[in-house]
């Protein structure tokens, strides 16, 4: 096996719904999905090959860079995470070994770094300040017409990625149906849910939880306290650290952790600080077993090639300077574009990116 083998390039499958029509791709951190024909054996569609050919190669490939900047770095990324996690090797699979369903888009926060595509809190966010006239609309049965028509039986993941997956009903039937029809689900499924921790689990879901090997929560943190808020507004710092460790004294055994961090330019200095939370209060679940803590790059307007050069300097001595991109250069349009909106959005929210993030600012006072 080579030393890039990626299992999310052989095996990875990411689904998503627009209008009811079923777009995929290999992995949710690129860009490049493309419509399938949701009645067809949609895993063998051609477009696949081309990535997997060039993983076989032992090369990076474009649209990888999220991957390829966090090893440079020394960091664990999703790619070497799945390695460990999915415990597969082999390069012709006849269908997924990890799933991720994108078939509910209901939220309650509107994240600095997410936006109204997978967010319906952040479409009403927008829609009183008359900045969305639009909708996404997504389908439960959609979903599992999609599942239907795959080979699951080297299926080891499935991750919902919501939207905030704990809200409403829809990604607990999907998860119903897959406990039915995934063979050996008890055995050696994983569900995932991708959650903003907010939100709460009903009692009544334990016994769907315990039909599964493991059920692993995808906690959302971006940092701690006040710059927590900031990011992911409304949500509050404390009662969310209230409420997951609840679930982690309250639900089945079988329940594991996973804080997932996106690194922007917001927190890219601060980034630490969340490391040293998550020493001293999260660990592990209540069984023992580690909380894994991992990292990927924002993508977008806040993304680190939206660096200064003061940001860069500042960086440039620590572990954290592989993280910024190699072709980066400072793009002043960009940067102020980039200012524009935080300002914008400060005020919309009462928020002051100048107080949460002092450093930060300072690198942009040229800007600012």
């Amino acid at each position: 096996m080579n030393d890039l083998y990626c299992p999310i390039i052989h095996g990875g499958l990411h689904i998503y719904f627009d209008r009811g029509n079923l777009t995929v791709k290999h992995c949710c951190l690129r860009d490049d999905e493309f419509p399938v024909d949701i009645n067809t054996d949609y895993w063998k569609d051609r477009s696949f090959n081309i990535l997997r050919e060039q993983n076989k190669q032992n090369v990076w490939a474009q649209g990888c860079e999220n991957c390829q900047s966090l090893e440079t770095s020394g960091q664990s990324s999703y790619r070497t995470g799945m390695i460990q996690g999915l415990g597969i090797s082999g390069y012709e699979l006849s269908g997924p070994a990890r799933i991720d369903i994108n078939g509910d888009i209901s939220c309650n926060l509107a994240c600095r770094t997410c936006g109204p595509t997978i967010s319906t809190f952040w479409q009403k966010h927008l829609k009183v300040h008359n900045l969305w006239d639009k909708s996404v609309e997504n389908s439960y049965n959609d979903v599992v017409l999609a599942l239907k028509k795959l080979d699951l039986s080297n299926l080891r993941m499935v991750v919902f990625s919501g939207g905030e997956t704990m809200l409403g009903q829809s990604y607990w039937s999907i998860a119903n149906w897959l406990a039915d029809n995934v063979p050996n689900a008890k055995q050696q499924l994983t569900l995932c849910f991708q959650t903003n921790g907010t939100q709460h689990i009903h009692p009544r879901q334990y016994e769907l939880m315990e039909r599964f090997h493991l059920v692993k929560l995808h906690i959302s943190l971006d940092g701690i306290g006040e710059r927590f808020e900031y990011l992911r507004w409304p949500a509050v710092w404390n009662q969310v650290v209230d409420n997951i460790l609840h679930i982690r004294e309250s639900a089945p055994s079988n329940t594991m952790f996973l804080i997932e961090e996106t690194i922007s330019i917001f927190n890219l200095w601060y980034n630490n600080e969340l490391s040293h939370w998550v020493k001293n209060n999260f660990t592990t679940n209540r069984e023992g077993d580690p909380v894994d803590h991992t990292r990927h790059l924002a993508i977008g307007i806040f993304s680190l090639a939206a660096c200064s050069q003061e940001y860069v300097s500042a960086v440039s001595h620590s572990d954290n300077r592989h993280l910024i991109p190699q072709s980066w250069q400072e793009n002043p349009g960009s940067i102020n574009k980039m200012i524009n909106e935080i300002k914008k959005f400060d005020n919309f929210r009462n928020q002051s990116f100048e107080k949460t993030f002092p450093e930060v600012a300072e690198f942009y006072a040229r800007f600012l």
